[in-house]
């Protein structure tokens, strides 16, 4: 039998720690002096807290170790137990797989582009669902300040205020002039719909691509292009039939009522 201390130095486990494991039921000493309160371990304790730092390292908490090393728990149990690991440790694997790949675009980028290699970051992250009133019409790229037009038109009369424009891109890349586009604008609160305004709750999405860029509502620009070729280069896909998505604020310096600072948003997953 060893002494605490004597069993920490052997196992270079600290005594704070093997007392904790303890209070855990997870190693409790071979004997406890009912006088002093002294803890003793045998040398084949050393085996089960070895088996302990092993399922530690490897990312298990105290509480799965302490169910793990159980001689009641059913082995299919077990496997279960490391499978799931598995696939978490897979996930963090390939999240860091594509933060490397990034990285080495944005080493690509600096090296060919400069200082414009910041105009260009992309960022996932999840957008919560959002109320809005929208007019939705196939027509000319070149409509789209009518469509906002009308639709501020609505929501004045309507007694709201235009907040954020949003544009949903349903079907657009056939022509200039036959675009499947999506007027909306963000609402506090629910308003009537009154075709052909329609008030709907964009639905959310767990993972967005987005870009920020700057652009003018009146004429084409790249961005949504360079995203899409972000997402297949990082392995990622596009998820069908959900639109993409762009907010739009008013660009207050260029004193241009057309020009915007943008996010394009597209929602895509894991290819």
């Amino acid at each position: 039998m060893f002494k605490i201390s004597e069993f920490s130095k052997i196992s270079q486990v600290s005594v704070k720690t093997l007392r904790y494991y303890d209070q855990l039921n997870l190693l409790k000493p071979a004997h406890t002096d009912p006088y002093s309160g002294y803890r003793y371990y045998s040398a084949d304790q050393l085996f089960q807290l070895h088996s302990i730092l092993a399922y530690k390292e490897l990312g298990f908490s105290l509480e799965q170790i302490r169910q793990m090393i159980d001689e009641q728990i059913p082995l299919e149990q077990i496997r279960g137990m490391f499978r799931i690991k598995q696939h978490e440790i897979q996930s963090i694997v390939n999240k860091e797989q594509a933060k490397l790949v990034r990285i080495q675009d944005r080493l690509h980028a600096i090296k060919n582009e400069g200082g414009q290699e910041m105009m260009h970051n992309v960022v996932l992250k999840e957008v919560e669902p959002q109320l809005v009133v929208s007019y939705r019409q196939r027509t000319s790229f070149r409509q789209i300040p009518e469509m906002f037009r009308q639709l501020d038109d609505y929501l004045g009369n309507a007694g709201r205020p235009a907040l954020s424009q949003i544009f949903l891109w349903h079907d657009c890349l056939e022509s200039d002039d036959n675009m499947d586009i999506e007027a909306a604008r963000l609402l506090t609160d629910k308003i009537a719909s009154q075709p052909p305004f329609v008030v709907q709750r964009l639905q959310g999405i767990p993972l967005m691509a987005t870009l920020i860029h700057h652009c003018r509502t009146t004429s084409r620009c790249t961005a949504s292009t360079d995203l899409e070729l972000w997402i297949e280069r990082n392995g990622y896909r596009m998820i069908e039939n959900e639109p993409r998505r762009e907010i739009c604020i008013p660009h207050e310096q260029t004193g241009d009522p057309e020009a915007y600072v943008a996010e394009v948003q597209i929602a895509v997953e894991r290819a």
